[in-house]
């Protein structure tokens, strides 16, 4: 890695260019990674912090013109570009209650194709070629949305009256917070000003983690929406003709909802209000009843004829019984995500596993069973009293109903 990066060869190159240098001779499990921390530990090669006012310069000054044999000149390497490298955490469901409400902002650090991992059980020929084949699609692994026209998110309401809602009051603690995550996600296209007679508001909630967590209460509005029957597939169906597959890779759309565009006819019903600013989105958000089925139709149409792959919203899973069949399955969808410009969030990629944990579920090694922590989850749950918790219950079991014989008749008596 010294002689790659280093030298005067070498030229300090990013980690990218680095890495495929090296690779061009050499390969070893974890050379994504091992490249990309020793490219980072150079002081000279990295960007200035996000908190810092002035440029950086390379320090060359030890090493004259002739020493280095280029033309002289001075590097100024730019203050670090904080939207353009911004993430989001995993974001809320459509169910009603502040704590469900779909999240809208929450930018993380950047990730690449050097946070996708890999099957702890593969051989090291097996990596290679994996590590191979995600280097060449690269591109398809970010924490930034991509831009699909794939589908188009449709809002058809069955009232011309605009919901118009006041804004809900910000702690003052968060309106600092909001408003710079507001501000990126304008920067990234996701959102704009807004003048429409619509407006949602907004709700901030604090996350388990101590993180803040910004919502969209588009409840009003679902209530006068048609929704979509666009049927949502159900995996768990699925999964029990996976017995005799072998190998697994899955993968987790970033932000799939913020990859397809909102018609443009219906982009004012989006609006939304806070802290005095007025807002609305040109990607589709989270949160309104139609999103999931415009999701489930964009990616049926990226996977037609893929019978190796299931999907769920915006989780894909693939499954084979070898090695070749998976290595074909998995270059046949990257080539279709890249025509399509849909990206991957990497640190959501398992590829190549022999085991996996997906959507409740743990397949591999022959079975197709429940994964221990949401079993305990059924075992540890109070009787329920109330007509409110029954439903709730028969929602926790029903989403495992392939599993349980009879269960028609046992949660009979349960039906309300």
């Amino acid at each position: 890695m010294s002689s790659a990066h280093d030298t005067t060869a070498g030229g300090h190159l990013g980690i990218k260019k680095t890495r495929e240098k090296i690779m061009s001779d050499f390969y070893w499990p974890g050379i994504y990674k091992d490249v990309a921390r020793y490219c980072r530990s150079y002081d000279i090669c990295q960007k200035t912090l996000r908190n810092e006012t002035s440029s950086r310069v390379l320090d060359v000054s030890s090493q004259t013109r002739d020493d280095l044999n280029v033309p002289s000149c001075v590097a100024v390497v730019e203050d670090y570009d904080y939207e353009a490298d911004n993430g989001q955490d995993n974001l809320a469901g459509d169910e009603q209650g502040s704590e469900d409400l779909p999240e809208i902002g929450t930018w993380g650090q950047k990730e690449d194709a050097a946070d996708v991992k890999f099957g702890e059980a593969l051989t090291y020929d097996q990596n290679r070629e994996l590590q191979m084949l995600v280097q060449r699609f690269s591109e398809i692994f970010s924490d930034r949305p991509g831009d699909t026209n794939l589908a188009e998110h449709r809002i058809d309401l069955t009232s011309d009256v605009p919901v118009r809602q006041t804004p809900y009051a910000v702690p003052f603690a968060l309106k600092s917070s909001l408003k710079k995550e507001l501000q990126q996600m304008e920067d990234l296209g996701i959102i704009r000003k807004s003048d429409s007679p619509y407006a949602s508001p907004v709700v901030v909630v604090k996350k388990k983690d101590g993180s803040n967590r910004i919502c969209i209460d588009f409840r009003r509005l679902n209530k006068i929406t048609v929704t979509d029957p666009q049927p949502v597939p159900s995996p768990a169906e699925s999964f029990l003709g996976m017995s005799e597959d072998k190998y697994f890779s899955k993968l987790g759309l970033t932000k799939g909802y913020h990859q397809i565009r909102v018609r443009p006819s219906d982009v004012h019903m989006t609006a939304f209000v806070t802290m005095g600013q007025h807002y609305e989105f040109l990607r589709m958000p989270f949160g309104m009843v139609n999103s999931g089925m415009t999701m489930t139709r964009a990616v049926r149409r990226l996977l037609e004829g893929m019978d190796n792959v299931v999907d769920y919203i915006d989780d894909l899973l693939v499954h084979t019984k070898t090695w070749e069949e998976h290595l074909q399955v998995l270059e046949e969808l990257f080539k279709r995500l890249k025509a399509t410009n849909l990206v991957a969030r990497p640190t959501k990629c398992e590829l190549g596993a022999t085991q996996v944990d997906f959507l409740g579920h743990r397949l591999g090694r022959g079975t197709v069973g429940l994964q221990d922590c949401n079993v305990e989850k059924v075992k540890d749950a109070p009787r329920p009293t109330t007509k409110k918790e029954i439903r709730s219950f028969l929602g926790l079991v029903g989403y495992y109903q392939p599993f349980i014989p009879n269960f028609a008749a046992i949660a009979a008596p349960c039906q309300i």
